[in-house]
Parts: C-alpha cells; sequence; structure tokens
C-alpha cells in the first residue's frame, strides 16, 4: 500500500513539472482556418511507407481512406473548382504492445506513462485550387490499445489499426471547422 505524505505528494509534483518541461517550448500556431468544403480528401501515406514498411502502410492509407466518408460527411465537394484540396499525411503507426489498463507506475494516476495507447500521427495539408499550400499542420490521433475488443481475438490489431485510422480522420475533419 502507497501511503500518502507530503514528501510522496512533493515529489509527485515535481515529476509533473519534469513531465511538462517538454512541452513549455511546443507552440501552439494559429488556429486552422474555417473551411466548409474540400474539392477531395486525400490520404498520403508515403512517409510512413519509406520508414520500410509500404504493406502495412498501404493497409493503413486504404483504412483511413474508408474513414473519410463519414468522417468528412457533406463537407466533400468534387465539383467545387475553387474549394482546396486536404491531404492527410500518415508519418507513423504505433500499436502498443499489448493491450490492458496501462497502469505501469505511480505517475500514471496523473494520466502520463500510459504503455497501451496506439498512435497515428503525421501532418494535414491543405492546397488551393492552384496547389499552392495554405495550412500545414502536425496531426496525431490515439485510442487506448484496448478499445478494440479482446486482446485474444485473432483480428484484433486490424481492428485497432482500422479503429486508429478512424480516428485519424474524424480528428482532421474536426481540426477544420466549417
Amino acid at each position: 500500500m502507497i501511503v500518502p505524505t507530503r514528501r510522496r505528494f512533493l515529489g509527485d509534483l515535481g515529476l509533473l513539472g519534469l513531465a511538462a518541461l517538454p512541452l513549455a517550448g511546443c507552440a501552439t500556431g494559429e488556429p486552422a482556418p474555417a473551411i466548409a468544403r474540400f474539392r477531395a480528401v486525400e490520404v498520403d501515406a508515403g512517409p510512413f511507407a519509406a520508414k520500410g514498411v509500404p504493406n502495412y502502410a498501404a493497409r493503413v492509407a486504404a483504412a483511413t481512406r474508408a474513414a473519410i466518408p463519414s468522417a468528412f460527411a457533406g463537407r466533400i465537394d468534387p465539383t467545387a473548382k475553387g474549394a482546396p484540396v486536404l491531404t492527410l499525411e500518415i508519418a507513423s503507426v504505433k500499436l502498443a504492445a499489448w493491450t490492458g489498463s496501462g497502469r505501469s507506475s505511480s505517475f500514471d494516476r496523473f494520466g502520463g506513462g500510459n504503455d497501451a495507447t496506439d498512435w497515428i500521427d503525421g501532418a494535414l495539408v491543405v492546397r488551393a485550387a492552384s496547389g499552392a499550400v495554405i495550412d500545414r499542420r502536425p496531426h496525431i490521433a490515439s485510442l487506448p490499445s484496448s478499445s478494440s475488443g479482446f486482446w485474444y481475438d485473432p483480428e484484433n490489431e486490424e481492428k485497432r489499426m482500422r479503429a486508429l485510422a478512424a480516428a485519424y480522420a474524424w480528428w482532421a475533419a474536426k481540426e477544420y471547422p466549417n
């Protein structure tokens, strides 16, 4: 049993401060431009494939493409010639080695140290009809590794990847308010 003491409390606060230190230099950047409609929403998994996993990158890209119609419902109009094109770039995907609660250290009770999180990251790139980049921003989505069902399901990793790709598309749609 962990005994709550003033020393432990202050130590945990110190850990929180150290955990926030890497974020101290992060700029939040400008808000995303409001875009009501896109001419198209594309997926580019080239940066991920270049890391030596072209087949898996193609599967992640296909899962992301499949999620785009529902994530961007009513916001894609191929006939809108002046509308911008959004590209969802995928740079990396990390599926946790195991599924579970992720509670692996005392730091977890503050929301850190979670080993059981699946991640996908990359960038969102908006190009004007002329092809000029009008917005580029980093993009990331994560889900608990346990969110796609039982770990012993033979399709568990595929389900996790598809759910992660859908979350990536969904958060991309939310990034650009209409």
